[in-house]
């Protein structure tokens, strides 16, 4: 049964991320994302490659992270567009003796896209911060360990310069599971609130993500993601 709401303008979005990772030098790794997005309503399709990318885990409860996005958006409807996206961010962990991810990622991204029938270029600055939790659905001494599960969620306000205004927000929930030291996946919905001329937050879209993540070295992942 298609995800559908009140609003008449409500559409659906399914994406699919690959992102790998691999060790740099101490403390250091590098990594690589590969997504496809696809909107039957609108009839739009994006694909993205960021890369580089690199993430440097300071400490126990910060993580400082840059990258570049390369995104092409195929619109049946409009004009397909040409976007690269620099961007950089900050993680910080709150450290726990449970095991639970508390965190919170803040990045500043500029996005410079490329109208392909006209070939004019606008520019955006805007800084989005997500707040998650992610939490194990096993014992303390076996969490984030092979053939585990675990839920996860979070919310995560865009701010944009050019409106000087929160837009969109996005709401995630659902779940994972580490398949072994080198091998997870996660399942995940979101619901996205935009606005309309300058209005209030409006339900507009549902995203049901599905992420694979691969670490090229045997526990990286497990040192990414949870680094104390």
């Amino acid at each position: 049964m298609p995800l559908r709401a009140q609003n008449d303008d409500l559409s659906n979005q399914f994406r699919f991320d690959i992102s790998t990772h691999h060790n740099i030098v101490t403390n250091l790794t590098g990594s690589a994302h590969f997504e496809y997005f696809n909107n039957p309503d609108l009839n739009e399709q994006t694909y993205r490659i960021e890369w580089p990318g690199v993430t440097y885990t300071a400490n126990r409860w910060i993580q400082l992270s840059a990258g570049l996005l390369t995104s092409y958006n195929e619109n049946n409807n409009s004009s397909d567009t040409l976007e690269l996206r620099p961007s950089a961010g900050v993680k910080l962990f709150v450290p726990n003796d449970c095991k639970i991810h508390l965190y919170n990622l803040t990045r500043y991204e500029f996005r410079d896209t490329e109208n392909l029938d006209t070939h004019q270029w606008t520019q955006i600055h805007r800084i989005r911060s997500r707040f998650g939790v992610e939490v194990p659905l096993s014992s303390v001494e076996r969490a984030w360990k092979p053939k585990t599960w675990y839920l996860l969620a979070d919310v995560e306000p865009f701010y944009r310069f050019d409106k000087d205004t929160f837009d969109p927000l996005r709401v995630r929930g659902g779940a994972g599971y580490v398949i072994n030291s080198r091998l997870t996946c996660e399942l995940v919905y979101g619901a996205q609130f935009t606005r309309a001329n300058s209005g209030s937050l409006d339900f507009t879209e549902n995203i049901i993500f599905l992420n694979i993540k691969i670490g090229l070295a045997k526990g990286i992942l497990e040192r990414l993601y949870n680094p104390d």
